[in-house]
Order: structure tokens, then C-alpha cells, then sequence
């Protein structure tokens, strides 16, 4: 069954299947007893060259004369369902389970954990896109490799280790996108972004700019294995090349990676798109080709989608002027309708078991909140335990303050790319089921201010034991947004010194950040437990 985007707040809605209707009914399209790869080209060889032109973008248009409808590729699932151009959360589903970042998620090294995730992720996914609300494409995972700390984007990742990373794709990718229909794709996963990738804007480089001089020996030790895996081993169906270039070609204009590496010796059989806006990089930051060849370039190295306008606005001219050919077109083409026909929109209802997935009993279920609190559990890193002084005991600390910039927040705990959740637990709130609180913010997260330190430290003074929670938000990382130092942001580290100093019982310190801090100073300190 197709599903078209109406575009009114993004809502989706359905729309009868082009099988159940000429033109395409009866013909080759519907066949089910064809290879996606031959229905997709029969769809693309009974195309106009116009009507060409508007299936390239992230929001390919509808075709009415073959009954296609628009179809929005943008959607994530980064650890969760998330707000994104494919997505809608509105009644009647208006949250999805929301689990924990995957930098967290991977300090579980539990492989059982990640393909439950995936699981979960992708039936909640089904469920909100028979309502219309979600499509069948997510951009998930995110693989690239953290190579400096201060990354902005590291919390999206496994982290920093190849061989982790690459087993994280092998389980989370089958998750998503394997199911009880063999046949079909439950939701398809993106492998990115490819490759070379881990800086945002820094040193005077931005993303858009940056040109990744990689050895062959780092590009096969560091940069590729994860990519490997996700095609190999999870079998992933989608891939994006990214916005850098990698010596001195853009990625999403290297057919060395894409054709030569992932279809080529690696088996890739799925689609490709551009990062957001990264077809237009090739050619206004990168300069590496003028429009019209640009389009060549992008399209010949094996790209499909462009995330962005760049193809809807220049590809027609690049054609008309020779420049790019059309088995070019229709290669990328086919690689987009094969998708389809693997998500099941050119299929009898009666064979698609996916379509029986209801928010009703299949979204933010009990269940699935119950994952993400056991996901929670597994993730979290105990850095010291002096005395074992974890868990706090209710009856010997019936006190506690609660202090620090993080110390009340909720939104942060979901990082990036997340949608919304049923409730958010801050940690006061946590702290202040089980005993009798006191809290003082002591600064907010930049912490420019000590102003508020008096507070904190009194808090501190007076109760049986402390819980300070510092860290970093998506304040200091974030997409654009590298940090210059791992140290934790303005006096947030004096404040640390000062609740040690002040503390009248032990103190439970407490990180809350994507990226690396320095935590040297809780670490040292003997009163922090």
C-alpha cells in the first residue's frame, strides 16, 4: 500500500495502491513474481523525462499520471522514532519510546540490547506509518568514527573504537530492518555517514569544507570497517555520503567508495542519498565541479537521492547540455523504485504482515518503556565506587541534595534526533521518590556565573549525602557545534570544588554528556565517592 505525503504539517495519508489501477495494474510493476530490481525498472522505463526531474529530492514529487504519490525519504531513528520531515506526532501518535543516546546505548557492548532496540524502534515505525504519520525510510545508525573528543556529533555514535562501531551496525541494522515478512523491508537503515566524517565546525573548517586527508592504511583500520559491517553484516539497505570531501574528492562525488567499495566489493544493494544540502557542497564549497557536472559526478559515483534542491534545480540543463547521461537518471532511478517495491507499495495488502501493526498495541507500549529503562541500567558507567558507597542506602542518607547545572534536566537526557517521549524523569525528581530532597542549580549549564554557589554549597553542607550533576548539552555540541576543550563548561568544575569542600557526607558525582569531559578533579577528590 503507497503512502503519500499530503505535506500539511507533513502528515501522511494513504493513498490506493498504483497496482489496483491502470496505468501500472497488470503490467510488470505488479508482478510479484519478478525481482524488485525488474519491477523497478519497468516503473522507471514507462517515465517521462519531466516526471524524472521530480523524483530526485528528499521529497520526491507524485507522479499522477501513473498514480505514484510523493514520497518523503527524510525520516529518523536515531533511539527512537524522531522528529523529522517523514515523521508526525500528532494524535494519534503523538510520542514514541525514547531510548537512551546511542553513545550510551553502546557502553552496554550487549549485542542482544542493540537488535532489541532496532526491533523496537522499527515496529513502532510501522505502527505510526500505517496512520499515516512516519514513512518506511530512517537515517539510522550513525557509524562514523569519533576521532577527537570534542566532536559535536559523537553522542550519535558508537564511539571510538572500529571493531565496537562495526559490531553496533551488525545487530542494530537487522533490527530495524528484519521482520516476520521475509519479502519485504520492515523500515530500511542508512549507513552514515560515508565517510570520513567527524568534524563540524572548527579551526576556522567547516563541515561543508573540510577535506579529510586519510591514509589507506587508516581508511581500512579506522574509517571503513564499520561501513563494511553495516553492508556485509547487517545487510543495510540505505547509505548517505557525507558532506566532506576525503583527498580531495567530495564523498558524495566518489565513486571509489560508492560503486567501487559498497556495490562493487561489498554486495550494497539499496539506495543511496546525499547528506542534506551536500550535492550543493560539491559545487559552492567544495568547488569541485560546475553545475552541470556536479550532477554527473554525484549521480555517475553511485549517489541516488539528493537530501536538498541541487538536482531539482540544475539536472534538467545538465541533460539538456550533455552533460549527464541518462542511463546515468535511470540507474539512480531504478536503485529508488527498488526500494519501494521492497517496502511493500506495489503489494497486495494480503501479503504485507507489517500493515497489521496498530499504535493501539504496538507504540510506546510498556514494554518498550521497560527496554529503554533496561538499555538505561546496562549503559550507565560507574567510574569510581569508593567504600561502596553505591547504591545509597534511604535509611542511612533520608537527605540528599541535589545540585549541579544538569541536575534538574530532562530534554538533554534525549541528546539529538529524538521524538517525544510519554515523560521525562529528571534526576531530582528520580532522587525524590525514594527520599527527602533539597536542590540548588548552582549555575545553568554555560555556568558563566558563581553566583549561585552559596546555594549549593549550603545544600551540601546540611544534607546526609550530595548528588551533583554537571556535564554538557547540546549547548556546547551539537550539528555545527565542536567544543575547543574537554573541560566542562565555565566554573563548572570550581563549583565541583567547592560542593566537595563543603559536602557534609559523600558525594555522588555525576556526568551528564555526550562527549568526553575531564573529570580529574572528582576523580582525585576523596569525597567524591
Amino acid at each position: 500500500m503507497f503512502r503519500a505525503l499530503i505535506c500539511v504539517g507533513c502528515v501522511w495519508a494513504a493513498a490506493g495502491s498504483p497496482c489496483t489501477q491502470a496505468p501500472l495494474q497488470g503490467t510488470a510493476a505488479c508482478d510479484t513474481s519478478k525481482t524488485p530490481a525488474e519491477r523497478a525498472q519497468y516503473i522507471v522505463s514507462q517515465l517521462t523525462t519531466s516526471e524524472k526531474m521530480g523524483l530526485f529530492g528528499n521529497m520526491a514529487s507524485a507522479v499522477p499520471r501513473l498514480n505514484l504519490p510523493a514520497y518523503e525519504w527524510w525520516s529518523e531513528a536515531l533511539h527512537g522514532v524522531a522528529s523529522s520531515a517523514g515523521v508526525s506526532f500528532s494524535d494519534p501518535t503523538p510520542y514514541a519510546t525514547s531510548f537512551p543516546q546511542v553513545i550510551t546505548t553502546a557502553a552496554s557492548y550487549n549485542k542482544t540490547l542493540w537488535s532489541a532496540i532496532g526491533t523496537t524502534i522499527s515496529t513502532e515505525a510501522r505502527a505510526m506509518s500505517n496512520v499515516g504519520h512516519a514513512g518506511f525510510s530512517y537515517w539510522a545508525p550513525n557509524i562514523n568514527i569519533i576521532r577527537d573528543p570534542r566532536w559535536g556529533r559523537g553522542h550519535e555514535t558508537p564511539g571510538e573504537d572500529p571493531v565496537l562501531t562495526a559490531t553496533y551496525a551488525a545487530h542494530f541494522v537487522p533490527g530495524l530492518q528484519e521482520g516476520e515478512d521475509p519479502k519485504h523491508l520492515k523500515i530500511s537503515a542508512c549507513c552514515k555517514h560515508y565517510y570520513g566524517y567527524d568534524m563540524e565546525n572548527s579551526g576556522g573548517t567547516d563541515r561543508y569544507h573540510f577535506d579529510a586527508i586519510i591514509t589507506m592504511q587508516d581508511e581500512a583500520d579506522t574509517y571503513l570497517p564499520a561501513f563494511h559491517s553495516c553492508v556485509v553484516n547487517g545487510r543495510a539497505s540505505g547509505m548517505m555520503c557525507s558532506y566532506n570531501a576525503v583527498n580531495g574528492t567530495p564523498s558524495c562525488a566518489n565513486g571509489r567508495i560508492m560503486n567501487g567499495f559498497a556495490r562493487g566489493k561489498w554486495g550494497f544493494d539499496g539506495y543511496i542519498t546525499s547528506d542534506c544540502q551536500a550535492v550543493a557542497a560539491v559545487n559552492e564549497d567544495h568547488k569541485y565541479a560546475d553545475p552541470d557536472e556536479t550532477c554527473r559526478d554525484v549521480l555517475e559515483a553511485g549517489m541516488d537521492s539528493d537530501c536538498g534542491q541541487f538536482l531539482g534545480q540544475h539536472l534538467s540543463t545538465s541533460i539538456s547540455n550533455g552533460v549527464t547521461p541518462m542511463t546515468a537518471v535511470d540507474t539512480a532511478l531504478q536503485h529508488l523504485f527498488q526500494m519501494q517495491v521492497r517496502f511493500g507499495e506495489f503489494d497486495p495488502v494480503s501479503e504485507q504482515p507489517y500493515l497489521n501493526y496498530s499504535y493501539k498495541t504496538d507504540l510506546n507500549t510498556p514494554a518498550n518503556q521497560l527496554l529503554a529503562l533496561q538499555a538505561a541500567r546496562e549503559s550507565v558507567v560507574l567510574l569510581k565506587n569508593d567504600g561502596a558507597a553505591f547504591p545509597l542506602d534511604p535509611k542511612a542518607f533520608p537527605t540528599v541534595a541535589v545540585v549541579g547545572p544538569n541536575a534538574n534536566a530532562t530534554t538533554v537526557m534525549q541528546g539529538n534526533y529524538y521524538g517525544p517521549a510519554t515523560y521525562l524523569i529528571s534526576p531530582l525528581t528520580g532522587i525524590g521518590k525514594y527520599v527527602t530532597t533539597t536542590y540548588a542549580e548552582g549555575c545553568d549549564i554555560g555556568c558563566s556565573s558563581q553566583s549561585g554557589f552559596a546555594a549549593a554549597t549550603e545544600a551540601a553542607s546540611q544534607a546526609d549525602a550530595t548528588v551533583l550533576v554537571v556535564g554538557i548539552s547540546t549547548e556546547q555540541e551539537g550539528e555545527m557545534n565542536d567544543r575547543t576543550s574537554i573541560a566542562l563548561p565555565g566554573y563548572q568544575e570550581q563549583l565541583m570544588t567547592a560542593v566537595l569542600s563543603a559536602a557534609k557526607g559523600p558525594v555522588m558525582v555525576v556526568v551528564m554528556a555526550g562527549g568526553s569531559v575531564d573529570f580529574t578533579v572528582a576523580k582525585q577528590s576523596p569525597q567524591a565517592k
